[in-house]
C-alpha cells in the first residue's frame, strides 16, 4: 500500500485502499462498508405518490397558459392526445400561408378541446395519477 491516508479517511478492508470514513460502500471496489439505512415499503409508497399525484388546478392552469402543452403535465395519460394536437398544429402552422387567418380559429380549437379535456376528468383522477 503506498496510498496514504487523510485524518477523515480509513483503508477499504477488501482492496486497502483509503475512503471516507463515514462512506457506505467503497468507490474503489464497490464493497460495503456499513449497513444501508432501513428504507420500509411505506416509506416508498408514500413518497412515489407524493411525487406523481397531480392537481386539477395546476393542470386547468397549465392549458391556460400554455395550451395543448399543458397536457405535459399529464403525459403518461395523455401523450397521444399531445402528439396529435402538436402535428396538427405544426400542418395548421404551413397552411396558414395558403388560408390566411383561417388557422387562428382552428388554433383556438384546439386549445378548447385542451382546456375541456383536462378541465372535464374528475379530481380523483389527478389524486391518483397516473393510475385514475
Amino acid at each position: 500500500m503506498n496510498e496514504f491516508k487523510k485524518e477523515d479517511e480509513i483503508f477499504c478492508p477488501e482492496c486497502g485502499k483509503p475512503i471516507k470514513r463515514n462512506a457506505v460502500v467503497c468507490v474503489n471496489c464497490g464493497i460495503q462498508i456499513k449497513p444501508l439505512k432501513n428504507v420500509s415499503k411505506e416509506n416508498i409508497d408514500k413518497g412515489s405518490a407524493a411525487i406523481s399525484s397531480k392537481t386539477k388546478t395546476s393542470a386547468i392552469v397549465l392549458v391556460i397558459f400554455f395550451g395543448f402543452f399543458g397536457w405535459l403535465y399529464l403525459y403518461k395519460r395523455s401523450a397521444a392526445k399531445f402528439w396529435v394536437a402538436l402535428v396538427a398544429t405544426i400542418f395548421l402552422f404551413f397552411l396558414s400561408y395558403a388560408i390566411g387567418y383561417y388557422t387562428f380559429i382552428f388554433s383556438i380549437g384546439i386549445w378548447i378541446w385542451a382546456l375541456v379535456d383536462v378541465s372535464s376528468k374528475p379530481d380523483s383522477f389527478y389524486e391518483n395519477y397516473p393510475n385514475g
